[in-house]
């Protein structure tokens, strides 16, 4: 029975190789009455991408492309807005702003008694808690004014010192010309700045903490670098004594006309980009600038005088104040530069003004707003 089952597939099987030589041979009855066209090499090399492909529109392919692209990444910023408020509405919960604000206080003043304990150990090294510090902030702030429309802000002269402190402290140490107009900046229009724009001392905001940083901490790093300056620093000013001198001996000119060269530079350039190249888009996004501030604080002596002119006029007369007003504050490091108690006293005073307007936060507006606010919003929600 095998044997038989075999002989009949034998046939089979032998006509597979056969068939498989011409697997087309049933289909040759198509091609009856057409004539065979020889083949060219050259016509071949004639063709080029895109024959046979007229009916595209490239044109309109590229806008139809461009269009899904645009409608892509709008549906995606969409989302991720919607997420971005959803987990805003999660963690701005009573209870967990209450446990945040605890935290804060608590890293707040863990913050200050290290640095106070770090500026009377090793005052030398006290830039290195400073660089690490500002790195971290200033990057916080960063990501946190561009949420909020405040990017602006980050344009003012007070982050232009801190950039050119930091290229002072770790790329040209020994420059007398960076040492003096890092002082003047530090020492003059950040410090009194404190007092401008009653900067407090409120542990548990990480805004206000910020803000204090920003004009505090350079005013400490030039007190160290002026009566405290690290060791490798003051090797270097032993190598002749016309560097020790230089180092040493500051005019007026040195510190009240040469730091206005790079200070006039940044008002140019600032009131170019926020006044005339930016306006229209601060304007039509509503973006918050410090002009806008200032000139909607009451009271304000700088806003009386800005708002006094036509309004065309008020970024301009905003600038002319704000120059005079720094160039007033560099006259007076010359005392800070020669005295260590005037300019020890001052920096104090300094940090006392600070803390006179965290004590009145604390007492005249978040006693009586704080948990007033929280319970709206737990009645809200």
């Amino acid at each position: 029975m095998e044997t038989e089952n075999a002989d009949n597939l034998a046939p089979d099987r032998k006509a597979g190789p056969r068939q498989a030589d011409n697997p087309l041979k049933g289909l040759s009855h198509l091609a009856d009455g057409l004539e065979p066209s020889p083949f060219q090499l050259d016509e071949y090399e004639e063709l080029e991408f895109g024959d046979g492909m007229d009916f595209l529109d490239a044109g309109a392919l590229r806008t139809q492309l461009s269009q899904n692209v645009r409608a892509q990444l709008t549906a995606n910023t969409e989302a991720a807005r919607k997420r971005y408020a959803m987990m805003r509405a999660r963690m701005n919960t009573p209870h967990r702003i209450l446990a945040r604000d605890k935290a804060a206080f608590v890293l707040g003043t863990l913050g200050a008694m290290l640095s106070a304990f770090w500026l009377g150990k090793s005052p030398g090294t006290f830039k290195q808690l400073y660089t690490v510090a500002a790195f971290i902030l200033f990057a916080l702030r960063l990501f946190i004014y561009r949420s909020k429309g405040m990017h602006y802000y980050l344009l003012d002269y007070c982050y232009v010192v801190h950039a050119t402190l930091l290229v002072h402290l770790w790329v040209f140490p020994h420059s007398a010309f960076l040492h003096k107009i890092t002082f003047a900046y530090a020492s003059g229009p950040l410090a009194w700045s404190i007092l401008a724009f009653r900067n407090s001392l409120v542990f548990h905001s990480l805004d206000k903490i910020t803000s204090l940083f920003l004009h505090w901490f350079p005013a400490c790093v030039a007190w160290t670098e002026r009566w405290h300056p690290e060791v490798g620093v003051r090797v270097a000013d032993r190598k002749s004594p016309e560097a020790v001198r230089e180092w040493h001996d500051a005019t007026l000119v040195q510190l009240v006309l040469l730091p206005c060269v790079p200070y006039l530079l940044w008002a140019v350039l600032y009131y170019t980009k926020v006044f005339i190249v930016s306006s229209k888009k601060i304007q039509e996004r509503n973006y918050e600038t410090l002009f806008k501030w200032i000139t909607h604080q009451k009271g304000n002596i700088i806003a009386r005088v800005v708002l006094s002119v036509p309004p065309p006029w008020q970024p301009l007369a905003y600038m002319c104040v704000h120059i005079t007003l720094t160039t007033m504050t560099f006259a007076l490091c010359k005392l800070w530069w020669s005295s260590y108690e005037a300019h020890t006293a001052f920096l104090l005073f300094i940090l006392a003004v600070s803390a006179w307007n965290g004590a009145s936060y604390y007492f005249d507006y978040f006693s009586k707003h704080y948990f007033a606010g929280l319970g709206a919003r737990s009645k809200s929600e």
